[in-house]
């Protein structure tokens, strides 16, 4: 009986050796398959922040074209301000533009409000009744009309 207790005691621990071995292969495995996993991880980790990195480059680069785009439409909005009040005869334009409100959404009928309600910030329209002839002063005439003038002038008549 003791040979058969031999026997069983070693069959009994051939299977968990045998057992053993594919349980270490299987965290070998397991370990080289974590390894990978974790070499992907870092690639995808590090393409994430190259990533973020470029999009906060691209935001503050789209911030700064959306100010440039702002204060450009407003520049073109006060030179056309501009124009319209060098248009009707404003003495000080400057002045009547930071007088305009911002949400003004009718800016002629402001201008002729204010153009009525301050006469003295624009030129009083000259009130012309015909043709003032000014003979010196006068550019076109033909050639000879001028040697004529001249002649004359000279001669003092």
């Amino acid at each position: 009986m003791s040979d058969e207790l031999n026997v069983s005691d070693i069959s009994e621990n051939q299977p968990a050796v045998e057992n053993e071995e594919p349980v270490a292969q299987k965290n070998v495995s397991q370990n080289i398959e974590v390894a990978k996993l974790h070499r992907e991880c870092a690639k995808y980790r590090t393409a994430l922040n190259a990533s973020n990195e470029e999009k906060t480059a691209l935001q503050k680069d789209f911030e700064e074209a959306k100010s440039k785009i702002e204060n450009l439409t407003k520049q073109k909005n006060e030179s056309e301000i501009l124009h319209k009040l060098d248009k009707i005869g404003c003495l000080k334009p400057n002045l009547v533009l930071s007088e305009i409100p911002a949400d003004c959404e009718d800016l002629d009928h402001f201008l002729k409000v204010y153009k009525n309600e301050n006469p003295f910030l624009f030129k009083s329209e000259k009130i012309r009744h015909g043709f003032a002839f000014r003979g010196g002063k006068a550019s076109n005439y033909t050639t000879s009309q001028q040697m004529n003038n001249y002649i004359r002038s000279a001669l003092g008549r």
